[in-house]
């Protein structure tokens, strides 16, 4: 699955910025929770590679628990296999990034399978997603377990309008709501492996 995206910090409460994307048109479309536990290579010591580098090699089981739109009270759970491939420049910005995902039917299932490959676990990362639309325009708003509050917002290949990071910069900058320009790239496993270091 080929897309891109840009990420960056929110500067107010979540309250807030629920508030302010009301206020400005946006309804909520979609509700999930993400679990994600990253496994490395056993021969990997991560005090002594580059952050990046270790994120680079990471498999991880994915638990998505989502909330269904009729009123959000009702919810169904996947387990996945995950295995991301970005590409970034120097800088910080993706250029290009994919996923490769395969169903399991347990977490049990996937530890022993990636255990048998010679993974170990680095961490887990727990986030609660809204996701907000407008006029074709989605965001969604992450709340990082004990982490940074974020919003991400993904290309979409066949709208012209969004097919382009640049082109998601210049809408959430028009948007006006309480973000942290500074970086549109933030990446969330980053700095809470950081974090553990």
């Amino acid at each position: 699955m080929m897309s891109n995206e840009i990420t960056v910090k929110i500067t107010c409460s979540l309250r807030e910025m629920c508030n302010t994307l009301k206020s400005k048109g946006f309804s909520i479309v979609d509700k999930y929770n993400l679990e994600d536990i990253y496994y490395i290579k056993k021969d990997i010591h991560v005090s002594k590679e580059n952050i990046r580098e270790i994120l680079k090699k990471c498999v991880l089981i994915r638990k998505v628990t989502q909330f269904i739109p009729q009123d959000f009270k009702k919810s169904y759970t996947e387990l996945k296999l995950t295995l991301k491939n970005k590409q970034i420049d120097n800088d910080g910005t993706i250029t290009k990034q994919e996923k490769i995902e395969c169903e399991i039917k347990n977490i049990e299932q996937g530890k022993e399978f990636i255990k048998a490959l010679e993974y170990k676990e680095l961490m887990t990362i727990k986030e609660k997603d809204i996701v907000y639309e407008k006029d074709g325009f989605k965001l969604a708003i992450k709340n990082i377990e004990n982490g940074e509050n974020l919003i991400e917002i993904e290309t979409i290949e066949d709208n012209s309008e969004f097919d382009t990071t640049g082109k998601l910069i210049k809408k959430i900058n028009e948007l006006r709501i309480p973000i942290n320009t500074e970086d549109y790239y933030v990446k969330k496993a980053e700095i809470e492996l950081r974090k553990s270091l």
